[in-house]
């Protein structure tokens, strides 16, 4: 092969994979500029959404929000309990038993009779959700 083969050769090959590299270069770029795009459009939203919402509403919402939640999940069961009105609760009764490869284990679902003063696992989640909720929105509106 003689000298101006690979000169064609080589001098092809480099050109090729210079042009590989600045595509990707270009397209990296195009992406780069694609994000900041976004990112203005996500900015902007944000702002209109702040700007479109009367915050007294909404703080007067998540009061309503909270204050029914404690009134019919909380306060509403404990009352019921000192005037002696019955409540029932959900629970999951298993009958049968279980042996070494059969199980005659049945669970059903009734409902039983609770005298006095409720406080379930749901009460204590319900509470902390509260809690949470109260300080989110403050922490996000000093921030």
């Amino acid at each position: 092969m003689s000298f101006e083969i690979l000169n064609l050769l080589g001098s092809s090959l480099l050109g090729g994979i210079m042009q590989i590299m600045g595509a990707r270069a270009n397209a990296q770029q195009e992406q780069q500029k694609m994000l900041m795009q976004r990112a203005d459009f996500v900015e902007k939203s944000r702002d209109k959404i702040r700007q479109m919402g009367n915050p007294n509403f909404f703080s007067m919402t998540r009061r309503i929000i909270a204050l029914t939640c404690i009134f019919s999940i909380i306060l509403l069961p404990m009352l019921a309990g000192l005037f002696q009105v019955p409540i029932y609760i959900q629970t999951e009764v298993t009958t049968g038993s279980d042996w070494f490869l059969f199980s005659t284990e049945t669970t059903n679902t009734v409902w039983k009779e609770v005298h006095g003063m409720p406080f379930l696992e749901m009460h204590k989640n319900v509470v902390i959700s509260i809690i949470v909720l109260y300080m989110g929105s403050s922490i996000s509106k000093n921030s």
